[in-house]
């Protein structure tokens, strides 16, 4: 089996309100999808968010990846890893992250099994959590309870909400109303996205080792692994990291670091799953528990592949403004607040480029024009 081509493009979907975290503003999604054909006639899809470097880039690795097994995934992964011309972190790194997700695609396709079986197939099904909580105008304490409460009604048993955009005290205020709101039982996970400083992500953690949170996630900048330790040092809660971090290399410095009790490893964003299973390995071997940050339809696959998975994070509609039309199958959440995973060849979930025609802004239209609305 050869590859054949590369074919690329690239969606955005606006919000209705932009919302935000403690630190970036989101007015839509957008995603670049890559899909691979090979010389008989099966293809593989892989994606990641971003869009004009992800496409540039992806454009530039084509020639790379032509004539290819789609199975030698490390000699194509290296072929494409070329810090010299993309740099050795940021968004050409999700590109290559989009094909090599693309080619495990076609070696579960191929093989006829999932994707979860192809990594080791430790179980059928992981704990979820529903990611939400964000800032948005004229929201208020009631509308995060209420939003809250819908996803708890929507089957979770864990959720999680945004820190760090306002006040200490004013999120305190927030946390203690999604608590009340939800009762003991429900994990609660905050994600400051970057936001503190260290004396701020201090004074939060303490206040939140009072309050039973499941995880502190991204307290402070992505490298100030010196400054996650120390705070990993001093709190009960536990440290969550690494959705901005790339490749083996980059893991192995959160690791060594000491910085975290869980690794929120993104094989959309760090290189795909090739260099995923290596993070994940890699933090097996330290003890470490890997939660990743992405999309569910892959990262489900991966959390319940491995010993060391621990929970998946969940988008809904409301967060990811694509969701709904971009696949023919959705996977939901199991009345135990678990998702199970389809054991489908693949990825198993099916691209419905019709419906997403209408958010196309890559290629443009013959007009010249996205088809974006």
């Amino acid at each position: 089996m050869k590859i054949t081509g590369l074919e690329i493009r690239a969606y955005s979907a606006p919000y209705t309100t932009p919302i935000a975290n403690g630190k970036y503003r989101y007015a839509a999604t957008d995603i670049v999808v890559a899909s691979v054909l090979t010389d008989e006639g099966l293809s593989g899809h892989g994606w990641t968010h971003g869009f004009k470097v992800v496409v540039d880039t992806l454009e530039s690795l084509r020639e790379r990846i032509l004539g290819e097994d789609p199975f030698s995934v490390e000699r194509i992964w290296d072929k494409m890893y070329l810090p010299k011309v993309y740099g050795r972190k940021g968004f050409e790194t999700r590109a290559i992250s989009a094909v090599d997700i693309a080619l495990w695609d076609i070696k579960g396709k191929a093989a006829g099994r999932s994707l979860n079986r192809m990594l080791g197939g430790f179980r059928d099904a992981a704990p979820a959590y529903i990611a939400g909580g964000y800032y948005a105008a004229d929201k208020g304490l009631d509308g995060l309870r209420q939003e809250m409460r819908e996803n708890v009604a929507k089957g979770a048993k864990a959720v999680k909400m945004k820190i760090g955009g306002a006040s200490i005290g004013e999120d305190l205020e927030r946390v203690d109303a999604v608590r009340e709101a939800l009762g003991k039982d429900i994990a609660i996970l905050v994600d400051a996205n970057n936001a503190y400083n260290r004396l701020d992500a201090l004074k939060m953690g303490r206040e939140l080792d009072k309050r039973n949170i499941y995880w502190f996630e991204e307290p402070l900048s992505p490298d100030d692994l010196e400054g996650c330790a120390e705070l990993r040092r001093k709190l009960d809660t536990p440290i969550a990291v690494g959705e901005n971090e790339y490749t083996r290399w980059g893991f192995k410095q959160l690791i060594d670091s000491g910085c975290a009790q869980v690794l929120n490893a993104d094989a959309q964003v760090l290189g795909g799953i090739t260099e995923w299973k290596k993070a994940a390995d890699l933090a097996m071997a330290s003890h470490i528990l890997v939660a990743p940050h992405g999309d569910q339809e892959i990262h489900a696959h991966l959390v319940s592949a491995i010993p060391n998975g621990l929970i998946v994070e969940f988008y809904d509609n409301n967060l990811n403004t694509l969701k709904e039309k971009m696949f023919k199958k959705h996977l939901r959440l199991d009345p135990a607040g678990t998702v199970s995973v389809p054991d489908r060849p693949g990825i198993g979930f099916e691209i419905n480029f019709e419906a997403l025609e209408q958010f196309r802004v890559y290629p443009a239209t013959e007009s010249g024009t996205s088809a974006s609305v």
